[in-house]
């Protein structure tokens, strides 16, 4: 059977929308000079108001879509009804405002680090006002207006769920409440609503109101090493899981009968179609829980060898940054067969942890996950919450110090810095946070030596990738540790492009992250013996002639070229300038000319290689790797 792309099937349902769209209204003006555009050719002329104009990739798209339905009814037809049923795992509209609070939090913190050399000045910015402003004046508003953007047509059973939600919210007299307060409290008319740590406090407020609304405390991380039963249990009690047949009927009906459809992500890699695993069925419950910055849905998925597969239904706003991320898996995949087959890489179990990550519609992704799974955020919150902490006081104090200093007229020195991290070591996140964290998780010896050893080769393969391959920042929330085997995998991994020159950025203080927390965790033996060892056998392996990892570079950085001239700034602005003459998508005007592709993606991979070669010829004393792993 060949493999189908939910992200396909979805395009193709918006195709059939549109078409159907532009046949009614030719039906309706009763026009016969009006012809249904063939496949390959630009659209042209009126359309619908919030119709989707239809490419020449889609239409290709279309045409690859109808054979298929010829070759697989079954097979298509099941995954229209998987797809539509996606949409009942939205996030609630208080679990989206939080997702939104703190990704403005995340921005201002970002404003007040560049502009900590004045605390008490500075002001919000305008690209922060206008975010928080959107946010005010679209509380609740998506969720009120789910019932218009769903055409009568063309409603599917997960819209109509969304639409039912979509009332009892509207009419809850506690949502209207809180929207009034929201307003209220982030209404910059006033004076002195300007300054920036006023908003990250005001910020801050209803990050806790919300969270305890939803729940969002990791209460259940003590039993996330229970079984599949005892977990769900405790996730009931905690009403943080409900029911899959109370929302999506077709789910928990679907059985290996119905159709042979795989698991999400088996054909990322290739291999005999004999191993394929197929879905014998939905398992009955779907957690809830806080993964990738949002309220994901966890659904798990009973294979037909009879092993149960957790999925995590995330909700992505960003489709630039989630196809960015995809390329990069995909690379990190590909470079694992290569780990395997040299000796140095294969005798020391070097081999990159890369979730299945899926698209099943422009704003869903299926992501494979793991319930043991914990980030550093999550471990540095746990930590906080038994010391009776709140996890933001650090830097509160930070910036208390700081305005203490700026008020006497002068600024902080080097010395102050100190003195500020010696204190938040000392009384608030002490150096051995993480190792504590491990001998409690582990209290066996055995146990917790085979972690960190595990442990430590991932930790030099995540740094060693950034490094290398330009990736972007590796912040605690993206980093995700497996508790049941020690192995660590990375979310939202990017090409740190330029967005002004398209060129990648090497100009890091830092090259990865190698914090006091870990190395006290790693010890300074594990950072000069197999951290570094690590390093270099897999610089070597990269390293290679036969390999050939230049031709996979080239292919992957051609793409992230191309999307990057797609989506820059640059670009936006030339298509805005263009006007009507650039309306139509898809077209010559939007791709980047032959010569200026060639020339960004040989400097892009020239940059990555030279890096390869110099780790890789390095030995003995003159190694870089203990320069880079003591972050120096």
């Amino acid at each position: 059977m060949l493999p189908v792309d939910p992200a396909a099937v979805a395009a193709q349902k918006l195709l059939q929308q549109n078409q159907a769209q532009q046949q009614q209204q030719q039906g309706q003006a009763q026009q016969p000079g009006i012809q249904q555009p063939a496949p390959g050719t630009q659209q042209h002329g009126n359309e619908a108001v919030g119709s989707i104009k239809a490419t020449e990739p889609m239409w290709r798209c279309s045409r690859i879509m109808h054979m298929q339905k010829e070759l697989h009814p079954t097979v298509l037809a099941s995954l229209e009804g998987i797809v539509d049923q996606m949409v009942c795992f939205r996030e609630y509209w208080d679990e989206v405002v939080l997702r939104q609070l703190r990704q403005a939090l995340a921005k201002c913190y970002a404003v007040a680090f560049e502009n900590s050399g004045a605390v008490s000045e500075a002001n919000i910015t305008p690209h922060t006002l206008s975010f928080v402003k959107k946010l005010v004046s679209t509380f609740g508003i998506g969720i009120e207006n789910i019932n218009s953007s769903v055409s009568g047509q063309f409603a599917s059973a997960g819209s109509e769920s969304l639409a039912r939600r979509a009332q009892a919210i509207v009419q809850d007299p506690v949502f209207h409440k809180m929207k009034g307060q929201f307003t209220t409290d982030f209404d910059f008319s006033h004076l002195g609503q300007m300054k920036l740590h006023a908003l990250i406090h005001k910020l801050k407020k209803w990050i806790k109101i919300l969270e305890a609304r939803v729940k969002n405390f990791p209460k259940h991380a003590d039993c996330e090493r229970l079984s599949y039963g005892l977990y769900i249990g405790v996730l009931w009690k905690l009403k943080r899981c409900f029911l899959i047949e109370e929302k999506c009927r077709y789910l928990s009906n679907f059985n290996l009968h119905t159709a042979e459809v795989e698991l999400p992500g088996e054909f990322l890699l290739p291999k005999h179609s004999h191993y394929y695993i197929h879905i014998a069925r939905f398992m009955p419950m779907v957690d809830i829980v806080s993964k990738h910055g949002t309220a994901a849905r966890r659904l798990y998925i009973r294979g037909h060898n009879g092993r149960v597969y957790p999925y995590l239904v995330v909700s992505d706003y960003s489709l630039s940054d989630a196809r960015r991320e995809e390329r990069v898996l995909q690379l990190l995949r590909m470079l694992n067969h290569f780990f395997a087959k040299q000796k140095e890489t294969s005798r020391r179990l070097v081999n990159i942890s890369v979730s299945r990550v899926v698209a099943v519609s422009p704003q869903m992704r299926l992501v494979e996950d793991n319930v043991s799974s914990l980030s550093l955020l999550d471990v540095y919150k746990l930590r906080c919450a038994k010391k009776r902490l709140e996890p933001d006081t650090p830097i509160t104090r930070y910036y208390e110090r700081l305005a203490a200093v700026q008020a006497r007229g002068a600024q902080a020195s080097h010395q102050v810095l100190r003195d500020i991290v010696r204190e938040v070591q000392s009384a608030m996140v002490p150096r051995t946070m993480l190792r504590d964290w491990a001998l409690t998780t582990f209290p066996n010896p055995t146990h917790y030596w085979t972690f960190r050893k595990i442990l430590t080769v991932q930790l030099a393969l995540i740094g060693l990738m950034e490094y290398l391959l330009h990736l972007s920042k590796l912040y605690p929330d993206m980093m995700y540790i497996h508790q049941d085997s020690g192995l660590i995998n990375v979310a939202y991994f990017k090409f740190n492009i330029d967005d002004a020159k398209g060129e990648i950025d090497g100009n890091r203080p830092v090259p990865f992250r190698l914090t006091p927390n870990l190395t006290e965790l790693v010890t300074s033996i594990g950072v000069s013996g197999p951290f570094t060892a690590s390093m270099v056998a897999t610089a070597r392996c990269l390293a290679t002639p036969s390999f050939k990892v230049n031709a996979l570079l080239r292919a992957i950085m051609k793409d992230e070229i191309i999307s990057w001239h797609k989506f820059s700034s640059i670009f936006r602005q030339q298509r805005q300038e263009g006007g009507a003459a650039e309306s139509t998508q898809g077209s010559g005007t939007s791709s980047i000319e032959g010569e200026a592709l060639i020339s960004r993606v040989n400097k892009a991979v020239t940059t990555i290689t030279s890096r390869i070669q110099s780790l890789a010829s390095s030995d003995g004393a003159d190694s870089k790797s203990p320069v880079l792993g003591s972050g120096k």
